[in-house]
């Protein structure tokens, strides 16, 4: 591979540590959920940065984010780089950060060495890839490749109530530019593996090679209102007690199934929800990961098992139903092994991995070859404020990503 211009590591770094001071919380992460105040605040700061770099930035009707770098040859579709910069509530810094703000350091390298490119650049932060306060995730790369309707995203509500297409309009991002539509030669994504596969084989760069099976499933257990104080114990019933030990249950299926699968329940929801009612509604939400389609359908199989006899078992009706089925999706095998050889040019140590959870990634595979070049997280953590990657290891990855950018985008 030709020599390229390195990757200013050090701005990179100060670049993720300021965007995580937007939204910085007490335990060193950030709370920045989509279309919040503080997601502005980064939003603002990315177009500001990447207009001092000199480029192009439009919003589409979504609210996604495109700072473009034009290249030689404008008929050709672009090369897209991203990820998201919403997070969790509570997340950490590197989470979809890395990967846009890894492209941004790409074109300042790319700007540092008077380097023109074929094909245009495009730097892409997608709306609401969390799913943390409107769900489901991973919406605005979904919307973009065509695989859920603008309508449909526009008119989803947070706990609150409140409209995604009302919070888009108040924030400032609610853009005029037709959502996808349009075409795109590669799509690239730096991300942290979220995971502990790396750090424990010692490598600095992965390639992932294909997507997991996933689900996730809502239950809902109907009881009896009735007074805590006063109602006899033995005519109680009582949902929140069929939701603890449900609870329980898809807990240990999950630990069974570990490292292969795994599944928790990870929402509550209780009505009335005062000290002096006993519950007559309990909603529960989990979700399903499994490497194998047959490890899913055991999984849920189980699920369904365990809903029948604490239905039974308790005299409560309760109902299960499974949905936003995710099936194997095989990333492009030739940028896999591109992900690989810019590695081993560059001297880090590498290896290939399927990745468990959904990424923006996922979504531009319907539409163009995709790549996600994974780098480690510190003890596997992630959605949590304790969420780190090494600097050594943050300016890897971005040197892949730079080496990758200047093959691709230059092709024909």
């Amino acid at each position: 591979m030709t020599a390229s211009p390195d990757i200013n590591a050090e701005r990179l770094w100060a670049d993720i540590m300021t965007m995580g001071a937007i939204g910085a919380t007490e335990g060193g992460g950030s709370f920045r959920p989509a279309l919040s105040d503080a997601d502005r605040e980064g939003r603002n700061l990315f177009r500001y940065w990447a207009q001092e770099a000199g480029l192009t930035v439009t919003v589409d009707e979504i609210g996604n984010m495109f700072a473009r770098r034009e290249g030689e040859d404008p008929s050709l579709p672009p090369l897209m780089i991203g990820s998201h910069l919403d997070t969790q509530m509570p997340g950490g810094k590197f989470d979809g950060v890395l990967g846009v703000l890894a492209g941004l350091a790409v074109v300042r390298s790319l700007n540092a060495g008077g380097i023109a490119t074929r094909r245009a650049i495009e730097i892409v932060n997608f709306t609401n890839e969390e799913g943390a306060r409107f769900q489901p995730g991973i919406m605005g790369s979904s919307v973009f490749a065509g695989l859920s309707r603008l309508d449909e995203a526009l008119s989803r509500k947070d706990d609150e109530g409140t409209l995604l297409g009302d919070e888009l309009v108040r924030i400032g991002y609610a853009g005029s530019r037709p959502v996808g539509g349009r075409p795109v030669h590669k799509y690239l994504e730096l991300h942290i593996e979220q995971g502990p596969e790396m750090e424990a084989a010692g490598v600095t760069i992965a390639a992932v090679s294909n997507s997991s099976w996933g689900c996730s499933g809502f239950i809902d257990i109907k009881g009896e209102n009735g007074h805590s104080q006063t109602a006899p114990m033995s005519k109680r019933r009582n949902a929140l007690v069929a939701a603890a030990q449900l609870i329980i249950e898809i807990e240990a299926i999950g630990a069974e199934n570990e490292p292969d699968g795994m599944v928790s329940a990870t929402v509550i929801r209780n009505w009335p929800n005062n000290r002096v009612n006993i519950p007559h509604l309990t909603k529960l939400s989990y979700v399903v990961v499994h490497a194998t389609e047959p490890g899913r359908a055991s999984i849920i199989s189980r699920i369904e098992s365990a809903v029948k006899r604490i239905a039974d078992e308790t005299g409560l009706s309760i109902h299960n139903a499974n949905s936003h089925y995710r099936q194997r999706l095989d990333l492009s095998s030739e940028l896999c092994g591109q992900v690989l050889e810019a590695a081993a040019d560059r001297g880090y140590p590498s290896m290939t991995l399927p990745t468990l959870t959904s990424h923006d990634a996922l979504s531009m595979t319907q539409i163009c070859p995709t790549a996600i070049i994974f780098v480690p997280c510190k003890g596997g953590i992630s959605h949590s404020e304790k969420e780190w990657c090494e600097p050594y290891q943050v300016a890897a990855g971005a040197r892949v990503l730079l080496d990758m950018t200047l093959k691709i985008a230059n092709e024909l």
